[in-house]
């Protein structure tokens, strides 16, 4: 471990490193693994029968998994560069990796069994409530603001709300299970989920910067976070890996993410929310993943109540296609549309 890292002062610096340092190391482990998994035709995606049907000739045969470097690379990085001792950082990278193992776990039924389904959902969101749960209990140990029962509202000069400790408990679980499972189901289409969460990422790095200074903590009217500024490093070594995925992940795709990638971004994104109490702001960045998950409930709840479903199919990135939108033209759209309400998140952070 490279200790004088620690004590780099020069924030930008040191997010220059991890961005880079997770780059070159998901870049390359994903090269070396595409040029194996190719050769031994491994690894490949099942494609839902269900599903859009130019999906099932155009992404056939394609590697997945490819999630799994994005941990290798970030956990890389944060071991080279980022101080392990944190407890803000570490029970971050605990369930960045316990949520990529659930993901991991379903990839491989999916693969070893051909089955586009994995193993039972209920069973993958009892481990999840199970996992959030226990980091939120550890949070608390650490510092007591996370078991007040108390969530933070940015309205004004700021106003906290108290709901009660097993409320605040279940509330943050929500959050968080719902973010890994959201950013999950908006992984369809080639690049789609990725470069939506590196926007979130972004906001969350200014989010970070922020709560985790005390004079601007105080001028924005947030809560100080003290000691979290190494979840800076996190946010900007997932960035790095994200974008070394992405590289091979655009249309055409060479390698899909994965539930291993998905669920684990999606885990981050939420407990980085959750420890910097911005839950709210969260929320509005975060409207794309969450009109993902939506519309699968109402797909789901609609059909089980009605018979009838209200989208052509979902997830609703799935709808748009059924109208006749292009798979490009889709995917650029939801990007717009996160940027859109990572803009309008962070206007109301700011303002």
């Amino acid at each position: 471990m490279l200790n004088s890292f620690f004590f780099i002062e020069n924030i930008w610096i040191k997010s220059l490193i991890c961005l880079c340092s997770s780059y070159f190391f998901g870049y390359l482990g994903i090269k070396s693994f595409l040029n194996y998994a190719n050769k031994k035709q491994i690894c490949r995606q099942p494609i839902r029968s269900d599903g859009p049907q130019t999906h099932i000739n155009t992404k056939k045969n394609t590697p997945t998994m490819g999630g799994i470097f994005i941990l290798l690379s970030t956990l890389t990085t944060s071991l080279l560069f980022l101080d392990l001792s944190n407890p803000y950082l570490l029970v971050t990278l605990l369930v960045f990796v316990l949520f990529g193992l659930i993901g991991l776990a379903d990839d491989l039924l999916k693969v070893i069994y051909k089955n586009p389904n994995g193993f039972r959902g209920s069973l993958k969101i009892i481990i999840q409530f199970t996992i959030i749960s226990a980091a939120i209990l550890w949070l608390g140990y650490n510092n007591y603001s996370y078991l007040d029962g108390r969530i933070f509202l940015p309205i004004g000069p700021g106003h906290f709300i108290t709901i009660g400790i097993a409320l605040y408990v279940l509330f943050v679980t929500f959050v968080i299970v719902g973010s890994s499972n959201a950013v999950n189901l908006t992984d369809g289409l080639d690049g789609l989920v990725s470069v939506p969460a590196i926007i979130n990422l972004i906001c969350l790095f200014v989010l970070v910067f922020t709560a985790s200074n005390s004079d601007l903590a105080r001028s924005y009217n947030i809560p100080h976070i003290r000691n979290s500024q190494e979840l800076i490093f996190f946010c900007t070594s997932l960035i790095g890996s994200i974008l070394a995925f992405l590289t091979f992940n655009l249309k055409p795709a060479k390698i899909f993410m994965g539930d291993v990638g998905s669920l684990a971004i999606g885990s981050a994104l939420g407990l980085i929310a959750i420890i910097i109490k911005e839950e709210f702001v969260f929320f509005i960045i975060s409207i794309l993943f969450v009109t993902e998950a939506v519309s699968v409930i109402l797909q789901v709840g609609s059909y089980k109540l009605r018979k009838k479903r209200i989208f052509l199919m979902a997830p609703i990135h799935h709808h748009f296609e059924k109208l006749g939108w292009s798979e490009r033209k889709v995917v650029r759209s939801f990007w717009g549309a996160s940027f859109l309400f990572a803009a309008l998140g962070m206007m109301i952070f700011l303002f």
